[in-house]
């Protein structure tokens, strides 16, 4: 029997041929499918989004506070309003108290909204200046973020940050009341100012346990209960603390240029430990969450899903091009993006 020797060349080409026709398996599947909708042009840089229902409520910079109503997939703007003389940079909506609270750059703002979250009450037409007596104002130029707990139906207490080193984080007792012989409702403001030792950024609350970052100082995690505030807690993060959020057992942290770092919070909130990080290909600004997956918003380098199925080695699912990206709020199945280019709302879905 003959032997059959090939040359080297058809050897060679048999090898491409075939790793061709055979190529390893690439993973790259994603936890979740996210398509763009559409974009809400707000005038305006929007920098912080929220939605309740068929209600987007946006702070569109210099275009002031804005509603937009969600009919059927027709979304319009319903509402604007501009509080004081300064841009809007900030908001949080209370939809069970019908409360709307602003930021802006000078000053706090606080207004009750009517039943179907559309435009201010009409006490404000009636019985003008009742809301907290005289003032309907919280917090002052330096406030950057807000959280809530609800204690009861007639009591909501708001905790506030903000960049005065006395001062910094805020929780105001807000009791409601309702007039006896008009029926509207007005409220009893009691603010309570702690030290914490640092500048105060960002904030999240579950209950009584409360979270704040500090800079380049670290985060903080304190337990509130009426007018004692007790430190639980404080860590360097190594970057710059801009943003926090409460997941379950552990405490998300926007560390601006050093990503985004995970922290678990000990049995009974006691401590507070590094278990993780997770870089990005921008810097971390805001932290929400869809189900186990974090979405970070990364101003100009958009936002980026990071898969937090196990806290202790989270990984990057995606990146999302939404252009300059200040906040994310999620509702549903929607991303609300708050961008320069106005509010961009995505799908998302698991695969």
């Amino acid at each position: 029997m003959k032997r059959i020797i090939l040359p080297a060349s058809v050897i060679l080409l048999t090898l491409l041929l075939t790793a061709c026709l055979k190529p390893d398996p690439i993973d790259n599947m994603t936890a979740a499918t996210v398509t763009l909708i559409d974009v809400l042009e707000t005038g305006g840089y929007a920098r912080d989004v929220s939605a309740y229902d068929n209600k987007i409520f946006v702070a569109a910079s210099a275009a002031g506070t804005q509603i937009w109503e969600d009919d059927n997939g027709v979304v319009s703007k319903v509402f604007n309003h501009q509080f004081g003389s300064a841009s809007a940079t900030g908001l949080r909506v209370e939809p069970e108290f019908q409360l709307i609270l602003s930021v802006s750059k000078d000053q706090g703002y606080l207004r009750q909204l009517n039943s179907d979250l559309s435009a201010f009450d009409s006490v404000y037409i009636n019985f003008p200046g009742v809301l907290i007596g005289e003032s309907e104002h919280f917090g002052d130029q330096n406030t950057r973020d807000m959280a809530s707990t609800k204690v009861n139906d007639s009591l909501l207490v708001l905790y506030n940050t903000d960049t005065d080193l006395g001062d910094g984080l805020r929780f105001t007792f807000l009791n409601r009341f309702t007039d006896g012989l008009d029926g509207y409702y007005y409220w009893v403001a009691n603010t309570i100012k702690k030290y914490t030792g640092a500048k105060n950024y960002g904030i999240d609350a579950n209950g009584s346990l409360v979270a704040s970052s500090h800079g380049e100082l670290g985060v903080g995690l304190y337990r509130i209960e009426h007018d004692y505030c007790d430190t639980l807690g404080v860590i360097d993060t190594g970057g710059e603390a801009l943003e926090v959020k409460l997941y379950d057992n552990y405490l998300l942290v926007a560390d601006n240029w050093a990503g985004m770092q995970v922290l678990s919070i000990g049995a009974g909130d006691s401590s507070l430990t590094h278990l993780a990080d997770v870089e990005v290909g921008g810097w971390v600004k805001h932290i929400s969450m869809w189900n186990d997956l974090a979405v970070l918003s990364c101003g100009e380098n958009g936002m980026f899903l990071v898969d937090l199925s196990d806290p202790g080695a989270p990984k990057v699912d995606q990146a999302i091009d939404a252009g300059y990206t200040y906040s994310s709020f999620i509702s549903g199945d929607m991303i609300h993006a708050a961008t320069r280019e106005g509010v961009k709302r995505y799908h998302i879905e698991n695969r």
